[in-house]
């Protein structure tokens, strides 16, 4: 059984497709959405994100946003999505080094927020590496 998952991001739909399962980090913690969920809404977590299509599993690097789970579909609304695939690991790791760094530093004008949301981005992208 199957259902819609659409994924907006800034630059448009991402996605709109049939499928399988939806494995999702929320702020509530990890949740596997199958057809025929009960109705949900949430904050998306920086986090890997798991799709299964005709059988295979395809993972994502999710930089927040929301989801909404109806009877007729999941509609994620994403800040950033990118695929596994497209993730360079070596210039993930280097980010991460360079936000850690910047948190360290205690340097006026640095801006805390933008240096915790890098870290975020860069941990998300290298967690969903792994598979």
């Amino acid at each position: 059984m199957t259902f819609k998952l659409v994924i907006v991001s800034p630059r448009g739909c991402y996605f709109n497709e049939e499928v399988e399962a939806l494995t999702i980090k929320l702020s509530s913690g990890y949740r596997t959405i199958l057809a025929k969920h009960t109705p949900l809404v949430g904050a998306i977590s920086y986090a890997p994100m798991h799709i299964v299509k005709n059988g295979k599993t395809i993972y994502y690097a999710l930089h927040g946003g929301a989801i909404n789970v109806t009877k007729e579909q999941v509609t994620l609304m994403v800040n950033a999505i990118e695929r596994a695939d497209e993730i360079d690991l070596e210039r993930a790791k280097r980010a991460k080094e360079r936000a850690e760094e910047r948190l360290k530093s205690n340097v006026d004008g640095i801006d805390i927020k933008r240096a915790q949301l890098a870290l975020y981005r860069a941990l998300s992208r290298i967690e969903t590496k792994k598979f």
